[in-house]
C-alpha cells in the first residue's frame, strides 16, 4: 500500500511540473496564457508582438532619452492592422505620450491568422525603453 500511495504521489508531481499545452494553444510555459504574445515567443503570436513593437520604435521620438523607462500601451487592431483607441498606462507619463504618440504614426502589419488576430483584437503591451 505504501509503494502504490508512493507512486501515486511520484507520478502527480511529475505531471504538475510538465507544461501543459492544450490542443490549439501556443502557450509554451505551464503558467502561460494561450494569448500570450510575449516578445520572445517563437511563433506567430510572438512574431506579431515584435512587428508591432517594431512598428512602434520606429515611429518614436528620440528613443536613447527613454532608457529605463516602462509603460503599458493598450491598442485596438482591426484586421488589416489598422490600430484605433491607443491609450496608455502604468508607467512614466512622458514615456506613455511618446509611446501613445508613436503607435498613431505607426504602420502595423495585417493580422493573416485569425487566431492570432482573436487573441491581439485588444491588446495590452508592456514597453520599455
Amino acid at each position: 500500500m505504501k509503494r502504490i500511495l508512493t507512486l501515486a504521489v511520484l507520478v502527480g508531481l511529475i505531471s504538475g511540473c510538465a507544461p501543459l499545452h492544450p490542443s490549439g494553444c501556443h502557450k509554451t510555459t505551464a503558467t502561460g496564457n494561450c494569448s500570450s504574445g510575449r516578445w520572445d515567443d517563437k511563433d506567430e503570436w510572438g512574431a506579431q508582438a515584435r512587428a508591432i513593437r517594431d512598428a512602434i520604435n520606429a515611429e518614436l521620438a528620440d528613443p536613447q532619452s527613454w532608457k529605463g523607462k516602462t509603460c503599458r500601451l493598450h491598442i485596438q487592431f482591426a484586421q488589416d492592422g489598422t490600430a484605433s483607441n491607443i491609450t496608455t498606462s502604468e508607467g512614466n507619463k512622458a514615456y506613455c505620450e511618446a509611446l501613445k504618440s508613436a503607435a498613431q504614426k505607426a504602420k502595423f502589419p495585417a493580422f493573416t491568422n485569425p487566431e492570432v488576430y482573436r487573441d491581439f483584437q485588444r491588446a495590452g503591451f508592456g514597453m520599455r525603453g
